[in-house]
């Protein structure tokens, strides 16, 4: 057997390969791999949980299994090597069967993608627009979450306004009954992989299996499959606790989003939703008064969902805010998608094995394992702000003659563990470390500097010590939404 060192870095080396099918292939449901070192063979699958494998053997010792294994790979159909077969294609074109509001089946017919994640192990989003100009949606969610098109609907019902409405679902598998049939004995475990409170939790998990790959060819869940599934316990409880300063914070001890279990792999279900309006992402954005509006209007759209819907939204990210033509999107020229992290509040955790967020736009407190709450995503607001002035701005067109600075202090909210990212951005909020980073946006948004400093000071109080705050003021969540949503109408008016 390959030493742990070798044995790591053939993985890792794989996992490139298979990540590239993968955003070749986005709607692939896994991929096959196999590694071959001098007369030790491994095979291996990788899905949206994570890659298992056969577990080394000599290909000498057995050769049996050896000619099993090529034999197999060689006389393989579509759907035993993974590939997608669920989306139609017909005389050159792309369609999907899903199940409309009324029950009735629908045929959408897809256009090219918009959007698509280019990890191995996580959602798997990837987004189509359809030829009635709604976005269909296609991703592996953790099946200890709320399904997206649930929220969608209960924000409906809940008369949220701003957010994406549903037209057509279907579910099409699940992890377990791509893996019904199979034992997993044991998980590998890489050095330092365990999970502290303090830490970034492992994002790849690898297991071992003890049998043949079987795969069932319903594209439904069956209810023996979704009945198989082991879940995992948690009857924690967030405590909140009153600091003197009059904000909540919740204790350390008992994160809510991140709940280490035994479970070997996270079962996740792979649907497809169809959603409208149609919009851009915000990173799209063409002049400063759209960027303005559209986050402004976003920010609208968070506050109906929290304080109307009862919902928080948990992944506020440049990806997750699309522009809308007002005369289609009820007068919003901003609105929020992707309900696939939010959660009922005080509806307690959810059980999944991951933080929520995106790394770059992730709340102080939220890298810190702090329950979250509203005050995080509109912080994760402000963040996404600062990074499309200082960062894509300059592919879109703002900076005229001026250069990109050749490496952004933004880098520092990417890369590392989630404490040293936390620490970064704690540091960044200074008005000095915030000035620093507005001198990365283009000459042609100095107009969006004051709106910056008067959000920082609205997000990040000084405290009886004159120490910043990052927690989350008790009383009516108005106190921030208001203040920092006339922020915005004073800059859009100074334009």
């Amino acid at each position: 057997m390959s030493p742990p060192r070798l044995f790591k870095a053939d993985l890792l080396q794989i996992t490139r390969y298979v990540r590239g099918v993968f955003a070749d292939q986005p709607t692939r449901r896994f991929v096959h791999a196999f590694s071959l070192c001098a007369s030790t063979m491994e095979l291996w699958v990788f899905d949206r949980s994570g890659p298992y494998s056969s577990g080394p053997f000599n290909i000498h010792d057995e050769p049996d299994k050896f000619a099993r294994a090529i034999v197999g790979y060689a006389t393989m159909d579509d759907d035993a090597m993974g590939l997608d077969t669920f989306i139609e294609r017909q005389d050159g074109h792309r369609y999907v069967i899903l199940d409309d509001l009324s029950g009735n089946e629908s045929r959408i017919r897809l256009r090219g993608p918009i959007v698509m994640q280019k990890a191995v192990v996580c959602r798997g989003t990837t987004c189509f627009e359809t030829r009635n100009s709604h976005v269909a949606k296609f991703s592996w969610a953790s099946d200890k979450r709320k399904l997206e098109v649930e929220q969608l609907k209960l924000a409906e019902e809940r008369d949220v306004k701003g957010v994406a409405k549903v037209v057509a679902h279907r579910q099409i598998t699940t992890i377990v009954e791509l893996r019904k049939g199979l034992k997993f004995p044991e998980r590998h475990r890489f050095r330092n992989e365990d999970v502290h409170f303090d830490e970034t939790p492992s994002a790849t998990t690898s297991t071992n299996s003890s049998g043949q790959k079987r795969k069932s060819s319903s594209d439904h869940t069956s209810e023996d499959a979704s009945g198989s599934k082991r879940r995992r316990s948690n009857s924690q409880k967030s405590k909140l606790v009153r600091k003197p300063n009059g904000q909540l914070s919740i204790g350390r001890a008992k994160p809510s989003l991140y709940t280490p279990g035994d479970d070997l792999w996270e079962n996740r279900i792979y649907s497809c939703l169809v959603v409208s309006p149609a919009g851009r992402v915000i990173s799209d954005f063409r002049t400063i008064k759209e960027l303005l509006e559209s986050m402004q209007d976003a920010i609208k759209a968070h506050q109906s969902l929290y304080v109307t819907g009862n919902i928080l939204h948990r992944d506020i990210s440049s990806n997750n805010i699309i522009i809308t033509k007002p005369e289609m999107a009820a007068g919003f020229k901003g609105m929020l998608i992707d309900l696939d992290l939010a959660k009922v509040r005080d509806s307690g955790p959810s059980g999944a094995r991951h933080q929520t967020g995106t790394m770059q736009f992730m709340a102080v407190e939220v890298l810190r394992m702090v329950d979250h709450t509203y005050r995080h995503d509109l912080e994760s607001f402000f963040y996404v702000l600062i990074w499309l002035c200082a960062r894509q701005s300059w592919s879109n067109g703002f900076a005229g003659d001026e250069k990109p600075p050749k490496e952004s202090l933004l880098r520092r909210w990417e890369i590392g563990s989630f404490k040293y990212i936390a620490a970064a951005k704690e540091g960044d909020m200074t008005v000095n470390r915030l000035e620093g980073i507005m001198g990365e946006f283009p000459e042609s948004l100095d107009a969006v500097k004051p709106l910056c400093l008067r959000i920082r000071k609205i997000l990040f109080p000084l405290d009886e010590d004159e120490r910043m705050s990052f927690g989350t003021p008790a009383g009516d969540p108005d106190q921030l939404y208001t203040p920092i949503l006339a922020a915005y109408d004073a800059a859009v008016t100074d334009l």
